[in-house]
């Protein structure tokens, strides 16, 4: 009866170390409408790196609803195989073909109607 008690701890500080990291991260992350305007460029450009696309994709904007939004659009686009170059070289983050990058520049103008 005594390992259901520590099992059911160690479970909840578990959880409780998870919950409070994601709402540490969520805090963290505040990126402008400047830096997601350079990484929607770079992104169009090939010269987007790694990281940063790593953390824009994945990390939510909790501060901002709407810059979220955009995040959320861009992750629809770069992950959709409608948008995705047939030519795929490993140095390339984010290999979109011209339908792909119109799409991303429309987000540019969808970001400047945000009021931050």
């Amino acid at each position: 009866m005594l390992w259901i008690l520590i099992v059911g701890i160690g479970f909840a500080v578990t959880i409780a170390i998870f919950w409070l990291l994601q709402w540490r991260r969520d805090r963290t992350y505040k990126p402008t409408k400047e830096k997601i305007r350079r990484i929607i460029l770079s992104s169009i450009d090939d010269t987007i790196e790694q990281d940063a696309f790593d953390e824009f994709s994945c990390a939510r904007i909790a501060y901002n609803q709407e810059l979220d939004a955009i995040r959320e659009k861009y992750n629809q686009i770069v992950n959709n195989p409608e948008y995705i170059d047939r030519v795929i070289s490993p140095e390339r983050v984010v290999p979109l073909n011209e339908i792909g990058k119109l799409r991303l520049r429309k987000l540019i103008n969808d970001l400047d109607a945000v009021t931050t």
